[in-house]
């Protein structure tokens, strides 16, 4: 691997990606201020039920083709037309199961009207994966950081927009209609992206144009599905862990109180920025090709990932647990101020998190994806269940607690089963060489 090349396309993703968050979370902020706890509360119910659902449109279809493409090469292009198939039928049926929760759920009628608007939202989601997956397979790093970019800075320049010509009208669904509007670009990049894709116009790094995809059978979507399975799990699962916490406050306590878990909670999401650039959108389709053709880079770049990412996990807590109570009056303002233990509480999963990545992408790789999900279903369901207890007896301090222990079990059973299942034939792979 070109060091100097490897370090210029990940500054590209890192800036992008900051850029990104930063934007991103410039929005939460402004958007708390405007709209108070409850308000908030009531939107990031919302996104977080809308962001929940939005894997099964597309189901671990933009993963499936990192791995699918860094295995095959140029011959994946077999799996492209049933993939759409595909597509287009689970991004239908997600529309669907939304509109039936808005209705069906026990929703207020703002709720019900911002859970209908953001089904524009879960097709920038989608979008926003399948292209992603793309240009990742294509290293086009710069264009994957302006579409990171773009639509953060869209919602941040209509929020401002919108506060400036008429503040005291803004409400949640103000909100989540400029959420709406923000996903058509995306959208509509997106869409002439897939049509390329489609045409056989795509240039693959790291592969020769030496494998005719007229060797292989042409999967069906029947097979695109089970084989996109696992990845779709996956993603569900991460999002079960990382924000079912916000959906069950609004409905066990009050939107008020999961407006304030949120502020926790987004600075929480830019904090794991880090592992998530280095692993998901830089390291990943080359994890996939050298767990099969370069061994002794795959367990290099594991060994190295882990303490690296454990001495940066465990700087970081310790910067965001002293922090928390001077950063949260002081960017949110002092009616979030309930939300300072409930991030210093969570801060405690950054190093766990941070791990997880470096370990847990080992089990992304050949046959262990299944694997991987069935760890990630046991953790999401021990939280959610947890969750729901401690919730119910600790409030705010309750859910945090249950996302630590969720983040530590899931940590735990990455690295055990890493170990018996991924390297179990490779030497010089001791718990004291690796972490």
């Amino acid at each position: 691997m070109n060091i100097k090349k490897s370090l210029k396309a990940l500054s590209s993703l890192w800036l992008g990606s900051i850029l990104a968050a930063f934007l991103a979370f410039i929005t939460q902020v402004i958007t708390a201020r405007l709209l108070g706890p409850n308000e908030y509360g009531i939107l990031s119910a919302a996104l977080s039920a809308a962001t929940l659902i939005a894997p099964l449109a597309g189901f671990g279809i933009p993963q499936l083709w990192l791995k699918i493409f860094g295995v095959e090469g140029y011959a994946g292009a077999r799996w492209i037309s049933a993939s759409f198939k595909f597509i287009k039928i689970s991004f239908s049926v997600t529309i669907g199961l939304i509109i039936a929760w808005a209705l069906l759920g026990p929703h207020n009628v703002e709720t019900t009207i911002i859970l209908f608007v953001l089904t524009f939202h879960i097709g920038h989601q989608l979008f926003t994966e399948i292209t992603s997956s793309k240009l990742q397979l294509e290293e086009r790093y710069q264009l994957l950081s302006l579409i990171q970019i773009i639509p953060h800075l869209l919602r941040l320049l209509a929020i401002l927009t919108v506060s400036f010509l008429a503040a005291s009208s803004i409400n949640a669904l103000t909100i989540a209609l400029i959420y709406a509007g923000a996903a058509i670009p995306t959208v509509l990049f997106g869409m002439s992206e897939m049509a390329r894709l489609k045409k056989g116009k795509f240039l693959l790094k790291g592969h020769e144009k030496n494998n005719s995809p007229s060797s292989y059978t042409t999967p069906t979507s029947t097979q695109v599905f089970f084989d996109s399975l696992p990845f779709g799990m996956a993603a569900t699962f991460h999002l079960i862990m990382f924000q079912v916490n916000i959906i069950l406050i609004s409905y066990i306590a009050t939107p008020k109180e999961a407006g304030l878990y949120n502020v926790a909670f987004a600075i929480m999401t830019a904090v794991y920025l880090t592992p998530s650039v280095i692993y998901q959108k830089f390291l990943l389709p080359k994890i996939h090709r050298w767990s099969i053709h370069d061994r002794s880079k795959f367990i290099a770049i594991y060994k190295k990932g882990n303490i690296a990412m454990l001495i940066l996990g465990v700087m970081t807590m310790v910067a965001v647990a002293v922090l928390a109570p001077w950063g949260i009056p002081l960017i949110f303002g002092e009616k979030y101020q309930e939300a300072v233990p409930v991030l210093q509480v969570l801060s405690l999963c950054t190093p766990l998190r941070f791990l997880a990545s470096s370990v847990g992408v080992t089990l992304v790789t050949q046959e262990h994806m299944k694997l991987k999900v069935y760890l990630m279903g046991i953790a999401a369901t021990f939280n959610t269940i947890t969750s729901i207890i401690f919730i119910k007896q600790l409030g705010l301090t309750g859910a945090a607690i249950s996302t630590v222990l969720s983040d530590l079990l899931l940590l735990c059973l990455y690295y055990y089963f890493a170990q018996k299942k991924v390297f179990s034939h490779d030497k010089s792979n001791s718990l004291e060489t690796t972490i």
